[in-house]
């Protein structure tokens, strides 16, 4: 197909909006890593599932916005949105994640705090319940075992 100069700047610069996209995408993958520590095959996982996602998001978007025309200008736009995203404002956007999420579990955490607090509370009272339970059953156990013993030995004796 055939597009004209016009359509084919906007194509550059959606599939340039794109790449800023996919760039923002694998900054919330980055930004989960942080938060929560990974071992070296989750984050391979992530790794190979981000470039799933990215792969089918480009292919939906392409199909959709270019006909599923692929032409050099695509990728150049891909690269060029990606590293512009990567140097103006990768930094930011990752700083501002890093507070909201920080706000979030702090409110999470104020909210969870009297919770743990009692829970911590029972815990505490349960295991001193326990142990009086078993330090209560130790001694009954042993009673039973003692008047079983002489009831043994008596019978025994009589035998």
């Amino acid at each position: 197909m055939i597009l004209s100069m016009s359509s084919q700047a906007a194509a550059f610069l959606a599939t340039a909006l794109a790449g800023a996209v996919l760039g923002v995408l694998y900054d919330c993958f980055r930004i989960l890593r942080r938060v929560v520590r990974h071992k070296t095959v989750a984050t391979t996982i992530e790794d190979a599932i981000f470039w799933v996602v990215s792969t089918l998001l480009m292919f939906i978007f392409l199909l959709n916005r270019n006909f599923g025309d692929i032409r050099s200008f695509i990728f150049m736009g891909l690269a060029l949105g990606t590293i512009l995203y990567f140097m103006l404002l990768s930094r930011f956007f990752t700083k501002f994640a890093m507070i909201v999420l920080r706000w979030v579990k702090s409110v999470i955490l104020a909210i969870i705090s009297p919770v743990l607090l009692v829970f911590g509370f029972v815990k505490k009272r349960l295991k001193s319940g326990q142990r009086y339970v078993r330090i209560e059953g130790r001694k009954i156990y042993q009673r039973v075992k003692r008047r079983h013993g002489h009831e043994d030995k008596r019978q025994s004796s009589t035998d």
